[in-house]
């Protein structure tokens, strides 16, 4: 019973010593925590603050009137790096499209796709409004060449998506109609078509919806 007593005596001993000997490194690290602790909660408090902030600047300028508020805010805004800045740079997208500045909006969809902390889905879900854009825009003015692009926008769609695959070759199946079309070449006789439009009619992963959009393309066309 007293060697216990002795061996925790000693053990309390060699703690206190221990501590004593260490204090001004314990402090430190104790100081360091504290530290740490609170500058995470100052920061949490930042990004809360700002994220509130942009929320209000962004569905203010979505009730303006006023075209200059409306483009300087959404332009304030999609200099940072959050949400609120890819929804921004979508507001200024379409209002390039509305002013037919064509190059500025492919510059500018391909900086919201690039962005590295854009989601997949997002991702594949701009880059496919972007193509559909697009191409309507062409097939409205078949001089001006958007193939390329168009070609670049649907290679970010991420066909591993199941949601996504009947839209890419949807896409697909209109980009060699435009091509057909601003090559006057006969509708029946384009390149792949038949075999890209046999591939949506007879898929499994295709929805209804688009099969029933790609056969009345494909009977208008046909019957042109």
């Amino acid at each position: 019973m007293s060697d216990n007593l002795v061996s925790k005596k000693n053990f309390l001993n060699q703690a206190t010593e221990l501590i004593k000997n260490n204090l001004k490194n314990i402090i430190i690290f104790l100081f360091l925590c504290f530290f740490l602790f609170l500058s995470f909660q100052i920061y949490s408090f930042y990004i809360s603050k700002k994220i509130r902030n942009h929320s209000i600047s962004f569905f203010s300028a979505q009730n303006s009137d006023d075209s200059d508020l409306i483009k300087d805010t959404f332009t304030n805004l999609s200099n940072d790096n959050d949400f609120y800045s890819v929804l921004a740079k979508l507001e200024l997208i379409e209002n390039s499209i509305k002013e037919k500045n064509i190059q500025e909006t492919v510059s500018m969809y391909l900086e919201v796709i690039n962005q590295k902390n854009l989601d997949t889905v997002y991702k594949s879900a701009i880059a496919a409004k972007a193509s559909y854009q697009l191409i309507d825009i062409n097939f409205d003015d078949l001089s001006a060449n958007y193939l390329d692009p168009i070609e670049e926008f649907i290679s970010y769609i991420d066909e591993t998506l199941d949601s996504y695959k009947g839209i890419k070759l949807e896409l697909h199946y209109l980009t060699i109609i435009l091509d057909a079309e601003k090559n006057s070449i006969d509708y029946l006789s384009a390149e792949g078509l038949n075999d890209i439009y046999d591939n949506i009619m007879n898929s499994d992963v295709v929805s209804s919806v688009i099969k029933e959009r790609v056969n009345k393309i494909h009977e208008f066309y046909s019957n042109k």
